[in-house]
């Protein structure tokens, strides 16, 4: 994995623009929150071209699922990787044109290192019990590595 040292750096030197995409995962104890929507901490990574170009901790401050959609959407956030969360924020950020992945288990950097090399969703991250695409007794709201776009 390639850091960057300032993101103004990269992106002058490498000639990018504005190609910046932002994710968001939710965090406790260095892995990912096994539900976003108590969870209190978010790891927030920039990347461009494939390179990290910056990264940060951020922290909610609310359980209030509009709060929260709108703390990601200020943090200019394009997608969230997450455990377990809630179809009524799942379906706030994606209103807001936050992509969700959600149902994902892991390490921090286990989860990162999915995201660039992009087999986050191919199933070895998924939570517990999330294997097949199914939660036992679940029928509205699959378990799956669950992707909403906007």
């Amino acid at each position: 994995m390639l850091y960057a040292q300032s993101r103004s750096d990269v992106l002058r030197i490498f000639g990018w623009s504005n190609n910046v995409t932002r994710i968001a995962i939710s965090l406790w104890n260095m892995r990912i929150a096994p539900v976003f929507d108590v969870a209190r901490h978010l790891w927030i990574i920039e990347t461009a071209e494939g390179l990290i170009v910056a990264q940060s901790e951020r922290r909610f401050a609310t359980d209030n699922t509009q709060e929260r959609a709108l703390r990601l959407t200020t943090l200019q956030v394009d997608q969230l990787i997450c455990g377990a969360i809630t179809r009524t924020s799942c379906e706030a950020l994606s209103e807001r044109g936050i992509k969700v992945v959600s149902f994902i288990a892991g390490g921090l950097e286990q989860v990162i290192q999915a995201w660039l090399s992009d087999s986050l969703t191919d199933g070895h991250l998924a939570m517990p019990g999330c294997r097949r695409g199914k939660r036992r007794g679940a029928r509205e709201f699959p378990c799956t590595q669950r992707t909403q776009k906007h």
